[in-house]
């Protein structure tokens, strides 16, 4: 039976929930002591929706957002927002699509909710941008492939790890399906996808709620309601283990991930493994920066350990990254020492609560920034998160340093991917 995530929910402390007539669901967070707010629109489609002919298209279709629409040109938009000191954004990942404005002085809140609903409604392109923005698009693809800290991660482990799934596909997509993408074939997955019943808004900060909410309905809910295509996203948990070493002719450094599948933040892992990630790398006094970079050199640049989402699958990595390829053994097997070693014995006492207040710390940092707030809540809304980050703390602190022990043996099996980007003449 599939889990109610938090914002699933009918009531949710803080927050004013309203599904509108067409549904879409509005949450909306007055915060009366900030002195701004951030409006966000998101969809639920991202590159797992890309047909894999068409790969890269949900992010190309965020791209084109921000072109010229019926109502304003591409110059208009960002002037029209950025005279009254706002700015906007969009950004796409594996399971939606966000377009926000943040930074809005509460008195012009109704002007810039009307800008972005004219971004959402419109799906009048002008061909002449649209191939400007796909040679862009591709131009950051060939950026992406030939910056080994870009690549080794997005491009080798991502799809190594999660191969044969949606995850595998790249956000950005090839160079090879974004040339052949049209604007037909961009209006039509608009079409397909930024739908009402397929979208929610998030209002977080200073703002008059009954004035917004009205301004919403003239606008967003003006949308047509229209049937939605069944979607299923759930991926194995079964880990297989592979090590692949990716040879790159003038590369002089190796860059090193391994990592597993897991829950994502839908299951009551979730905490468990957000605290794993702490024990190993939140700050210099945690475990793979004391024993790699502050014992042994390794990994200043481009060491952590992420725990993530990817819409219908977890993923737990570790990145350790431009080292030299003479200590590749010596990393790797340090490593694997680190999780093993939380598999067989109790996070210390002190070291468990310092990955605690870590924890709770970015949490706190990201809630006090009402754009990363916003962005957070969406993100919970879209990967059906059963934990508010608002309240962490209450969670965290029944989880215990058995719990989180068990999770580790959960997890970290021998089956792990490890992938590497090596130097021609690098020898295992």
């Amino acid at each position: 039976m599939p889990r109610v995530g938090f914002l699933d929910k009918n009531h949710i402390s803080g927050i004013k929930k309203v599904v509108l007539s067409n549904g879409i669901t509005v949450f909306m967070e007055e915060l009366p002591e900030r002195k701004k707010a951030v409006f966000l629109a998101g969809i639920g489609a991202g590159s797992r929706d890309d047909p894999l002919d068409l790969q890269g298209i949900s992010h190309l279709v965020e791209h084109i957002q921000f072109k010229s629409n019926q109502f304003r040109s591409a110059e208009e938009i960002p002037e029209d927002v950025e005279d009254g000191g706002g700015r906007i954004h969009a950004g796409t990942d594996s399971h939606s699509t966000v377009i926000y404005i943040d930074r809005i002085r509460p008195y012009l809140l109704s002007k810039n909710i009307r800008i972005l609903y004219e971004i959402i409604s419109n799906f009048e392109y002008n061909t002449d941008e649209i191939e400007r923005e796909k040679l862009e698009a591709s131009t950051e693809i060939r950026k992406h492939i030939e910056d080994p800290e870009e690549y080794y991660l997005g491009h080798l482990f991502i799809p190594s790890l999660l191969r044969k799934t949606f995850g595998e596909k790249p956000i950005p997509g090839n160079r090879k399906t974004i040339k052949k993408i049209t604007k037909e074939d961009l209006v039509d997955f608009k079409k397909r996808f930024h739908l009402p019943n397929n979208m929610i808004i998030i209002v977080c900060g200073k703002f008059d709620g009954e004035r917004v909410l009205k301004k919403i309905e003239g606008t967003f809910g003006r949308l047509k309601l229209k049937p939605l295509e069944s979607r299923e996203f759930k991926i194995s948990l079964i880990n297989r283990r592979k090590e692949i070493f990716k040879k790159r002719k003038g590369l002089g450094l190796v860059y090193l991930a391994l990592g597993y599948r897991t829950s994502g933040f839908d299951s009551y892992d979730s905490l468990k493994l957000m605290l794993l990630d702490s024990i190993l790398s939140s700050g210099m006094s945690s475990r793979l920066p004391k024993r790699l970079t502050n014992e042994r050199g390794i990994g200043y640049d481009e060491l952590q350990s992420v725990y993530d989402d990817y819409g219908g699958i977890g993923v737990f990595y570790i990145t350790v990254g431009g080292f030299d390829p003479r200590r590749f053994k010596e990393a790797r097997n340090i490593i694997l020492k680190e999780l093993e070693d939380l598999k067989t014995n109790l996070a210390g006492k002190r070291e468990f609560l310092r990955a605690k207040n870590q924890l709770l710390s970015e949490a706190d940092g990201a809630m006090d920034d009402l754009q990363s707030r916003a962005e957070w809540l969406s993100d919970c809304y879209f990967t059906k998160s059963i934990f508010d980050p608002r309240n962490l703390k209450k969670y965290i602190s029944k989880i215990s340093r058995e719990a989180v022990r068990r999770t580790a043996q959960k997890y970290f099996g021998q089956n792990y991917t490890l992938t590497a980007l090596v130097p021609e003449n690098f020898e295992k």
